[in-house]
């Protein structure tokens, strides 16, 4: 769903002049202390891998090679849970898919019916699988109502998605769209032309919401809206792919990030070109552990993760 807007603002703090720092923060006008608080966040990433980073308990996963996962707390700027999972697109343990639900009424206005995350994963034969496109809730068509987050849920999704054999949505303005080509290179753009979705040698496409960086630049301003979020990233040359999500909503354990704050980890990160993908309570990373279980790796917002129409995973075969 798209993302709610933030009603909170977190204050800025450090250990040495903190009452200081923050009447000066105070004090300045809007756009003036958004940039400022950019700055200490930039600064709080470079200074916290030496007196800041905290190994979280996290259970040992099972994932195929060319594929690298870690986990960080952070305290500052803020209390974060950052999970990030880096692809070696060079490899072929590394094939990609999505998986979308079967369209529930065919010439009718839902594209797909939601399904839960680990659903999805374990239908698609994931090893490990992230949520894409934002979406829209539709009434539903026996009572007129529009029902919560629901499970078979009706769903109009936001943006360009194919299977590369099935196209469950078309481009849409605003949305900024990630494909594969059949070379195996990946495209981010903002948007994707009529040629391009027609071509039978795209393997998958999925959308967000709209690019963080482009050519290593960062696209978004500073803000003080604080999220979950989730974010896909490539590199330059495009053979190596970064999934990232941030808890959120969690006061003291894991607060969430603006965007400009999450453009900033995928330029951490090493990427090139990112999209922000949907977020809030949306945002999911699934995982199969040492046993061979599907889990949820990290910790929606609402605790029980909320179904979703799409998700893009490693299957465990090229599909």
């Amino acid at each position: 769903m798209p993302i709610l807007p933030a009603t909170d603002e977190d204050p800025i703090e450090t250990d040495i002049g903190r009452s200081r720092l923050r009447a000066a923060f105070l004090r300045m006008p809007v756009l003036q202390a958004a940039v400022f608080r950019s700055f200490v966040f930039v600064a709080a990433f470079h200074a916290f891998s030496v007196v800041n980073s905290v190994r979280g308990e996290q259970p040992t996963w099972r994932l195929p090679h060319g594929a690298e996962y870690s986990f960080e707390e952070r305290t500052l700027p803020r209390p974060l849970r950052i999970h990030r999972l880096v692809l070696d697109l060079t490899q072929p343990s590394i094939p990609l898919g999505i998986s979308a639900s079967p369209d529930p009424d065919g010439e009718g206005p839902a594209e797909v019916a939601l399904k839960a995350p680990d659903r999805h994963a374990r239908d698609a034969r994931f090893l490990a699988a992230i949520n894409t496109n934002a979406w829209v809730m539709l009434p539903d068509p026996t009572t007129g109502k529009t029902p919560g987050y629901v499970v078979d849920g009706p769903a109009d999704i936001k943006g360009w998605t194919s299977t590369g054999t099935r196209l469950v949505s078309p481009p849409e303005r605003g949305y900024w769209s990630v494909w594969q080509e059949e070379s195996g290179r990946i495209r981010l753009h903002e948007s994707a032309s009529k040629e391009t979705t027609s071509r039978t040698e795209v393997r998958w496409a999925i959308s967000g919401f709209r690019g963080i960086l482009q050519n290593g630049k960062k696209l978004v301003d500073p803000s003080n809206v604080l999220h979950p979020r989730t974010a896909l990233g490539i590199s330059h040359e495009g053979m190596r792919m970064v999934w990232l999500v941030v808890d959120g909503r969690q006061p003291t354990t894991s607060e969430g990030v603006s965007e400009e704050e999450l453009a900033e980890l995928m330029l951490e990160s090493g990427c090139h070109d990112a999209i922000n993908l949907d977020g809030g309570g949306s945002s999911v990373l699934v995982m199969t552990d040492e046993k061979g279980q599907l889990r949820i790796a990290n910790r929606p917002s609402g605790r029980v993760p909320r179904p979703v129409p799409v998700m893009l995973g490693i299957p465990t075969s090229k599909p």
